[in-house]
């Protein structure tokens, strides 16, 4: 018997649409399945990139270490040239206690108490070379004691205090620092009354900060890796910024804990 002609319409549309709705189910399924590979391929590159910025931030915490040890050994050597063994064998003890803390192996970051111990200790050998020419203060915020910071990020600031600010002024000068804590803020400065860097040093620096691109110029190793130490662990709202006084240097450490707590 033939179908009738609505029948047979029917049947017509009934393979049409059910054609269609199969394509569309087989799409759905193929777009669902994109989108999962999509997910694992941005979970994929999200751990490699956190896996990323874990070996800078290691590679840049070791980079610092060979640096601190050779312009300590210059302390001593110093104090040896200037026949001052007694000194040198204090400083040569003292090292010891101080590579400790400095060689803590697996411990990218510290707090801030453990920093400042160490710095008290550098300051203490540098007192060794110095005599009265230095002098030194701390001001800090009890609450902020315990915060976490990167391994050796004061120390290297110290230290250009000393070189760059006391050791060239005859009459030496005084080393403050000064820690407060607010809002998920840290702010660490480092001040000397010394001769303090050039502006030419500055302007490098910052122009450094900008571009990342290595100069013959900007080889001041400790200031460069304190700042993309502070960036890649803290974000770019994080950082270092360096300004000449009237008389001395201000050094400023900004930490922004606000979006590591996000």
């Amino acid at each position: 018997m033939l179908l009738s002609l609505n029948l047979f319409t029917f049947f017509i549309v009934l393979g049409i649409v059910g054609g269609v709705i199969g394509l569309t189910a087989v799409v759905v399924i193929l777009i669902t399945e994109k989108e999962i590979d999509y997910l694992e391929v941005e979970k994929k590159r999200a751990e490699l990139e956190v896996l990323l910025n874990e070996s800078k931030f290691l590679h840049l915490s070791s980079q610092i270490r060979p640096h601190f040890l050779f312009n300590t050994l210059n302390v001593i050597s110093t104090l040896i040239r200037l026949d001052m063994k007694k000194e040198a064998e204090q400083a040569t003890f003292a090292i010891a206690s101080l590579m400790r803390y400095h060689l803590k192996e697996g411990e990218p970051l510290v707090t801030l108490q453990e920093e400042l111990e160490y710095v008290k200790h550098y300051l203490t050998i540098q007192k060794l070379r110095f005599g009265k020419r230095l002098q030194w203060s701390f001001h800090t915020s009890e609450e902020a004691l315990t915060m976490l910071i990167p391994l050796l990020t004061i120390q290297p600031l110290v230290e250009n205090a000393c070189v760059h600010g006391i050791e060239p002024s005859v009459a030496g000068g005084e080393i403050k620092v000064w820690v407060g804590y607010s809002q998920h803020t840290l702010l660490i400065e480092v001040t000397d009354n010394g001769q303090g860097v050039s502006e030419q040093v500055i302007e490098r620096f910052e122009a450094w900060k900008e571009t990342r691109q290595e100069s013959e110029e900007m080889q001041r190793i400790g200031i460069r890796n304190v700042h993309s130490r502070l960036i890649h662990q803290f974000g770019h709202d994080s950082g270092l910024t360096i300004r000449r006084l009237q008389s001395g240097t201000l050094s400023q450490i900004k930490i922004c804990y606000r979006e590591v707590e996000a």
